[in-house]
């Protein structure tokens, strides 16, 4: 009985290895690589518009802030 459970433990390490080492054959493989660029790049793009919103909003409200402070009109810019 012992070796059979370690006969289907060896068997089923066997298949998640498999399973595992595919995947990262696949993260390099000139495709993989390419997508996990691609993945970062989405990344980094989607957290540059959200601080480049942020930064105009705080910019605004700044420049309202130095505005009232200062009693000029709004710009007609």
């Amino acid at each position: 009985m012992s070796r059979f459970f370690w006969l289907l433990v060896g068997a089923a390490l066997t298949v998640f290895l498999m399973l595992k080492g595919r995947e990262l054959l696949h993260k390099l493989t000139p495709r993989g690589v390419a997508e996990q660029v691609e993945r970062k790049g989405h990344e980094a793009a989607a957290g540059f518009g959200t601080f480049m919103a942020t930064f105009r909003s705080a910019m605004a409200e700044r420049e309202a802030e130095l505005r009232s402070e200062l009693d000029l009109s709004e710009s007609t810019n």
